[in-house]
């Protein structure tokens, strides 16, 4: 078998918040198709251990520390150098070191840079093809925050963006191929090359599915995602602030639990409000699903593909979300999810389907359909999967030992 060398930005295990889902079930694909040497950056003492969860997959796996406090001045560094803090923050020089020794001891067919924050050491790395699995437009995340902040956090963001847009640009220049994680993100990448192409999210199917839980009563709403995560953050405030009063009026009982680790003091702060429940982290999410009325994406600003919104229409849930939660999603408005913006807007169709038990067990029914045709991990990774064994079988001539031709 051909050898794949997976950079990850962080330890893609346990496979429980964003990126780490659809890296710990790309590498389990792949792992039928290649060798796979997994490179990864930790951020705590706990993921050196969490990496060995992987060998099964994985015939070697390098795990160098990163982030943190060093990462930050690392960051700052590189922003004093007229570069993007994501750089700094992600330099690892002892596993850049060690990934071209093992490059040396046996080359690398494919090598696979999982976020544009690892793509240096892809760069940095002898392999015969590279892809850039960039998956959200990072750039595009920070001019948003940029958007959003008041100076000087707006001239960071700013930075950042114009930083982080130079290494996406390097990708499509310097990588064999690119891939982004939905036609709404190949948009905002704005480049033409066909060296793009998009690998979308997908949903375990068997994990999250319709229970027989019953719903509690009173009516409960939900929102899954990680609490220190600002789009997360920013959505779930704006939701308490501008649309949770009203819908306490209509129903006194309704309850709305906020549910997922490392809630920062505003997140916190929620819980003093009538009926709202901050329970941090948790070691299952299907529960609090389960027993949902209804899931909601109240998000702001968001990239990508949102996992949260998958995993409820999995688990048979209607969802509220907003448009910029949706964006990228496969699926039809109205019937298989339930899009909402201004607060009168959320508070119309969150009542209207508490009270309207056939709609939204309808909207349940096509949530759950909708996965089930589009969304299973092995459909979404194939277009993955046949990218990296074309390049992997290119003739050898294609292939460089220079490090970041």
């Amino acid at each position: 078998m051909k050898r794949l060398l997976f950079i990850s930005h962080r330890v893609p295990y346990p496979p429980n918040k964003g990126g780490r889902v659809a890296a710990f079930h790309e590498i389990k694909a792949l792992a039928d198709h290649f060798r796979i040497t997994l490179a990864a950056l930790a951020h705590g003492p706990e993921e050196f251990e969490a990496a060995q969860q992987l060998q099964n997959w994985c015939e070697r796996i390098i795990v160098a520390r990163a982030g943190g406090w060093f990462g930050l001045l690392r960051g700052a560094a590189a922003l004093l150098r007229g570069r993007s803090v994501t750089e700094g923050y992600f330099r690892s020089r002892r596993l850049l070191r060690m990934l071209i020794e093992e490059a040396a001891h046996a080359p690398f067919d494919v090598i696979l840079a999982y976020s544009s924050g690892v793509l240096p050491y892809a760069l940095g790395v002898p392999a015969q093809s590279r892809v850039a699995q960039l998956a959200d437009v990072d750039s595009a995340k920070w001019a948003a925050y940029a958007e959003s902040a008041r100076w000087p956090k707006s001239w960071l963001c700013r930075r950042e963006a114009e930083g982080v847009r130079r290494l996406e640009r390097q990708a499509v220049q310097r990588c064999e191929a690119v891939v982004l994680i939905s036609e709404a993100e190949v948009r905002a990448f704005g480049v033409e090359s066909d060296k793009i192409s998009v690998v979308g999210n997908g949903v375990d199917t068997e994990y999250f599915k319709p229970t027989d839980d019953e719903e509690a009563s009173p009516p409960s709403l939900v929102f899954t995602g990680t609490m220190d995560y600002k789009p997360n953050i920013d959505g779930v405030c704006w939701f308490v602030r501008e649309v949770w009063p009203a819908l306490r009026r209509e129903m006194p009982g309704l309850t709305f639990s906020i549910v997922g680790r490392n809630p920062t003091r505003a997140v916190r702060r929620l819980a003093d409000v009538p009926g709202v429940n901050v329970t941090g982290s948790v070691p299952d999410v299907r529960p609090y699903l389960a027993k949902a009325a209804l899931a909601v994406a109240p998000l702001l600003i968001a990239r990508g593909i949102q996992n949260k919104i998958l995993e409820a229409m999995a688990m048979g849930r209607a969802v509220v979300a907003s448009p910029t939660a949706l964006e990228g999603l496969e699926v039809q408005m109205g019937a298989e999810v339930i899009e909402a913006q201004a607060p009168d807007e959320w508070q119309r169709e969150i009542l209207d389907l508490l009270q309207d038990n056939t709609r939204r067990e309808g909207i349940e029914q096509a949530a759950r359909s909708c996965v089930e045709r589009k969304y299973t991990w092995d459909a979404r990774l194939q277009p993955m999967l046949d990218l990296c064994n074309r390049l992997a079988d290119m003739p050898v001539a294609a292939a460089t030992s220079e490090p970041g031709r």
